[in-house]
């Protein structure tokens, strides 16, 4: 069997559609706007394919990175659009839903490790956290 034409013939693992995040702004009088930062992204991934994103610093990388988890930081939060995590409308769910899902169904991997980690604390302890608390493993595993 031909791994190019699995890959392509399995249904979509991870599908972005029209995916839009805003940011709550403040103006000087203290009232807050939404302004778009992401408009329309859609991408998708195959079970067992690779899948980029590039742009330039600030074009937003990142924010659909982590809106791909249905969640946002700094005021940002996606405002629209669908993310289907194997056919499941993450942004459909309520918040346990979306907390059951991150980090045992799917993961943000920053691009710095200064984003990442914490020096204050040791990399073992934070890199076994999560998979602890999912019950994914246990401290000898």
């Amino acid at each position: 069997m031909n791994p190019e034409s699995s890959a392509s013939d399995s249904p979509p693992l991870l599908e972005v559609r029209d995916l839009r995040v805003a940011a709550t702004l403040r103006d000087a009088n203290g009232k807050a706007h939404d302004v778009p930062i992401v408009r329309g992204a859609t991408f998708m991934l195959r079970a067992g394919r690779a899948l980029g994103l590039i742009g330039e610093s600030g074009a937003g990388k990142s924010t659909i990175g982590l809106a791909t988890l249905a969640y946002g930081r700094g005021g940002c939060r996606p405002c629209g659009g669908q993310i289907l995590l194997e056919g499941t409308d993450i942004l459909a769910l309520d918040d346990a839903g979306k907390r059951a899902l991150r980090g045992a169904k799917v993961a943000y991997v920053a691009q710095s490790a200064a984003a990442a980690f914490n020096p204050a604390h040791r990399l073992e302890e934070q890199l076994l956290e999560l998979p602890l608390a999912r019950g994914l493993c246990d401290r000898r595993a």
